[in-house]
Order: C-alpha cells, then structure tokens, then sequence
C-alpha cells in the first residue's frame, strides 16, 4: 500500500512506499512524482516478481530482492533486499516450547495456474508421509468463493482421504470466512510456534508470509525449489530447506525434517536467518539503510508491527482485507496537501474518508470494484485457455 514509513521534516525528507497495483492506477504519474519527491523518497513495493519493471525515473529504490525484482532502465543498486516478508511480527520468535505438531502448513485453496497452491496435493503429502512414520500436524487454510460449495468439496476429499485415526494425529482447519485473513496473526503464530517443520507445496511462489513466518521462527522448511529465493543464497539449502523435485519427494523430504529437528536442529544457526524476517530487527537495519543511502533524519519514524500486511496493502478505491477505500489518487492528493492529523495510521484515515461518503458514493465504489474484478478473472480465464489449446 501507499504507506507513509517516515515523516518530513524541515532538515530531512519522509519516506513513502507504494505498491505496484496503486502504481497502475496513479493518474498523471510525472507530475505527481515530480511534486511527491520535493519533500519524500518514494519506494516501489511490487507484491509478485518482476524481471521488466520500467521506472521512467518516478521511484528512489525498490523493497524488493535482487532474485525477483528488475528495473530494466535502474541501477540495480536500487534495490533494497526487503519486503513486507521481512517484517513478521512479535509473535513469529524462535520458541523452545514444546512441540504440539511435526509440521505445519499455510494456504489458501486457490487453483489459479499462475499461483495454485496446491491444497489436494498437500493431503496426500500427509497420508503418504504417515504410511513412512507416525507424525503430528495441522494445515490451515482460507477458503475464497461463494459459500459453501467449496467448503464442503475440500472437506469430503480430506474426510475420504484420512481415516478417523489418522485425524486425530493430522488437523485440517478450513475457514471461509474474512478471507484471506479469517485468523489473526497472533493466532496463526500459536500453530507455528509449537510446530518444527512448516511443509508448503506452492509450485510457484517465491515470497509468499507462509514460509517467512516459518523462517521468523527459525523453522526448517519443506518445499519446491522455488521457495528458496525469499533467503540469502547461503541459506538455500539443508538443514534450512528441504528442496523437493516433485511432489513424489515430499514424504521422504518431510520425515527425514522432522528427523533433523528430533536430533540434530541447532538453535543458533537457524537464529541467524530468523532475525532478517523479523520485524524488531527488519526495521532498524531498513531505516539505517535508508539514512545513509538518501541522508535522512533519526526522527519521525513509523515503525509498527504490522508491516508485513500494511507494506502490501493497496489504496484500490473499495475496502476489503487487503484494500481500502480511498484510491490512490484521493491518498496522494492528501499526501501533497499536507492533510494530516496527529499520530496519523492509514487505516484511521481511511476510516475516517469513509465516514464523510454517503451511500450513493459506496455503492458506486463498490460496482467498479467488482466490475474490474470480474474483467481480471475473465482475462485469466482467456489467458488460460489461449495456454490450454
């Protein structure tokens, strides 16, 4: 999103991030950077890979990693080496806790080819990794879509797929509900905690939050080889990750984690990976960055805990879990104005935007949502049937 990381100063500029979706929507881009970067540093979060970014002089630098991130007319010197995924909060810690489950897992049922995530394929993971050893675990999982077709469906392939034994040692938590965050982050951070493995199968992600909280609790990782490129190089590889060729590998890959963390997991080692993704320490090494590199100010910071939602939520012009109502435009315009109040928060002033709208405004807001919605599933529809035949 559109987030205001530091404030300006009469002696420094502020710093201002913004995604590549408020990017897209910006109107008269040259004269609004030109105004914006009078007073701030302006960064580009993109929330997916990007090899053929063109800048067109608009960012400072990109949070973003050098593995998954081009600009092609920008030095690569811009790039940060940080994103939202580094910015776990307080709960994701290492933990000497006991351990309730082998391994936990993190998803969405999301069938899309350009990002499935595999939900099917991790059952059956389970059911043959428990045939190879007796192991504990849970997998969570948000639920999109009209209710409750697709609840029901997921659940009748688990309740066929495990025997009421095997239930009792492997829990599915579905949820259709507040989608894509139906639990809090202090929730889901209990499972991880009290887990020692955290399994995914997504097939193409390389930054997604499920493995980087995994990672802010020092956690071995089990997964195709893409997953590695959230990490340092020096960290692609065991005891960090267990890399699977195909989902044939995985029940071997996940009982011989679980063996390792059982007798050999060495607290310090993975510690040291475990600080780059969290929070605490994202920030300061972030800001200190941020000062040398554009000779910026100690003051007005605004650090919070929640920067690996806030970093990537998106001014879209309709409120959900990951958007608000402003656009990006009304936001910036505010920006430029000066239109703030004290302890300023994005949400409070979003609240407050939607406060002074009347109904008819709402409603108009929300059919242009689900018009472009609607348009961008029917292109991926097209796209993908174009790659089908």
């Amino acid at each position: 999103m559109a987030c205001i990381i530091k404030f300006h100063n009469k002696n420094s500029k502020g710093v201002l991030s913004i995604t590549n979706n408020e990017y897209l929507n910006i109107k008269n881009k040259s004269d609004v950077f030109n105004t914006l970067k009078k007073k701030w540093v302006i960064l580009y979060h993109p929330n997916y890979y990007d090899y053929n970014f063109i800048n067109n002089g608009h960012f400072d630098a990109y949070l973003a990693s050098k593995d998954i991130f081009r600009a092609i007319d920008d030095s690569s010197d811009k790039i940060l080496n940080f994103s939202c995924h580094n910015f776990a909060p307080k709960f994701f810690k290492i933990s000497k806790e006991e351990k309730l489950y082998d391994f936990v897992g993190l998803s969405k049922l999301q069938t899309s080819s350009g990002n499935p995530k595999l939900v099917k394929e991790f059952l059956i993971v389970v059911k043959s990794a428990m045939k190879l050893k007796k192991i504990s675990g849970v997998l969570i999982i948000s639920i999109p879509g009209r209710r409750p077709g697709l609840m029901n469906n997921i659940r009748n392939y688990y309740n066929q797929l495990f025997t009421d034994k095997e239930k009792k040692n492997f829990e599915f938590i579905t949820l259709d509900y507040d989608v894509p965050f139906p639990l809090s982050l202090k929730t889901i951070s209990m499972f991880y905690r009290h887990s020692k493995i955290h399994l995914n199968t997504h097939p193409k992600e390389r930054h997604g939050r499920a493995q980087a909280y995994a990672l802010a609790c020092s956690m071995p990782i089990v997964g195709f080889e893409n997953l590695k490129y959230l990490v340092n190089k020096k960290y692609r590889a065991k005891p960090f990750y267990f890399i699977c060729k195909n989902l044939k590998d995985f029940p071997n890959k996940l009982i011989k984690a679980i063996e390792y963390y059982d007798n050999n997991y060495d607290y310090d080692k993975h510690n040291q990976l475990a600080r780059t993704f969290q929070s605490k320490h994202s920030f300061e090494t972030l800001k200190l960055k941020l000062m040398q590199k554009f000779s910026l100010d100690n003051s007005n910071w605004r650090f919070s805990d929640d920067w690996d939602i806030r970093l990537a939520k998106h001014h879209l012009g309709f409120k959900t879990k990951n958007s608000y109502l402003q656009n990006i435009n009304e936001f910036l315009n505010k920006i430029n104005k000066n239109q703030f109040f004290k302890d300023f928060s994005e949400e409070e002033d979003d609240f407050y935007f939607l406060k002074k709208k009347n109904n008819f405004f709402l409603l108009t807001r929300k059919i242009k949502y689900f018009f472009s919605l609607y348009l961008k599933f029917f292109k991926t529809w097209i796209r993908n049937l174009k790659i089908k035949f």
